[in-house]
């Protein structure tokens, strides 16, 4: 492996087929039941991107041609994160301790350090050779999460039968796609509501929303060939979107979706309404997409509440994960 890996300016269908030798590797050893991305999904989530993001690729290979590692950065130029990078790197299961990692996060490393940004974040899985990497190398953890399951055949029968269930001064609206323009402006509003959302020490920076860029994040997943989910409660006194929560369906066939963000206004908290939302999300997702069979999510550990939310609709533990972050010299 050269000391400085080049990054891919211009990646071939055969170092796409490269990269997803690694990641399916390395999923099936350290995060093993969990499905594997097709080609055509890791070939999608890696070269789409917001017009406020960008990825730079790196795929490392061994001196047979082998795939060794990769690693994407992603970078930021969104009001508020452009201080933050984050890297997802990933070392075959048969060539770790070798030294190709340790090279590939220093490139990395002096990426992010050129592009102005002030620290690094990367999110390893509990158990793995992950964590004892990042901490050996300055990283600290910042973020503890756990991951969850919920099979929809399991789900509890209250939670089945809660959308049916009034909620005095409230009603649910749903769509699939980019936000409704009569919907739009209360959603920017909801997504800023998340700012108080427990994220531990975790130094994530503000989020900044407006209508172009709700709109856009929903086109970023269409591009992906995913589907997104919203399932928004309205207060009826006003007519205002008191909160809302996301489902992304995949663009495989795993059978698997991904829960997004989930949130409501603080005027409108202490109604039950996130359990409801989501409740309503799965009873749209079963009779809708009968294809999926199970919902992922992440929980910070922290965000006790959501955790109580998303245990009382029957979600189990599957995993846990922490979040490194490394300070990084400021040029």
């Amino acid at each position: 492996m050269a000391a400085n890996p080049s990054p891919l300016t211009a990646p071939t269908a055969e170092d796409f087929r490269a990269w997803h030798r690694v990641q399916a590797a390395a999923l099936a050893h350290d995060r093993p039941g969990d499905p594997i991305p097709s080609e055509d999904a890791l070939r999608a989530e890696l070269t789409t991107t917001a017009s406020t993001a960008r990825h730079v690729l790196w795929l490392v290979r061994g001196t047979g041609a082998d795939p060794v590692a990769t690693a994407k950065l992603r970078l930021s130029t969104a009001p508020g994160r452009r201080q933050l990078a984050h890297v997802e790197l990933t070392v075959h299961p048969a060539h770790r301790r070798m030294g190709a990692g340790s090279r590939l996060l220093a490139t990395v490393t002096e990426a992010a350090t050129d592009a102005g940004c002030r620290s690094l974040a990367a999110q390893v899985v509990v158990g793995t050779s992950g964590e004892s990497f990042l901490a050996t190398r300055d990283f600290l953890p910042v973020l503890r999460l756990s991951w969850l399951r919920l099979a929809l055949d399991e789900i509890p029968e209250p939670i089945a039968k809660l959308p049916q269930l009034p909620h005095p001064g409230y009603r649910l609206v749903s769509w699939e796609g980019v936000v409704p323009d009569e919907w739009a402006a209360g959603l920017v509003r909801a997504k800023q509501g998340m700012a108080d959302m427990p994220v531990g020490g975790f130094d994530l920076g503000p989020a900044e929303w407006d209508e172009e860029r709700i709109r856009e994040s929903a086109e970023v997943v269409a591009r992906r060939g995913e589907r997104l989910l919203t399932v928004a409660a309205v207060a009826e006194a006003d007519g205002s979107v008191a909160g809302f929560t996301e489902l992304v369906l995949p663009a495989d066939d795993s059978g698997v979706a991904q829960q997004y963000d989930t949130a409501a206004l603080p005027a409108h908290r202490g109604h039950g309404l996130g359990l409801w939302m989501k409740a309503e999300m799965l009873r749209l997702t079963q009779a809708g997409h009968p294809e999926i069979t199970e919902v992922m999510t992440d929980n910070a550990d922290d965000n006790r509440h959501m955790l109580a939310v998303n245990t009382a609709l029957g979600f189990r533990p599957r995993r846990r994960s922490v979040i490194y972050q490394l300070k990084l010299r400021v040029r």
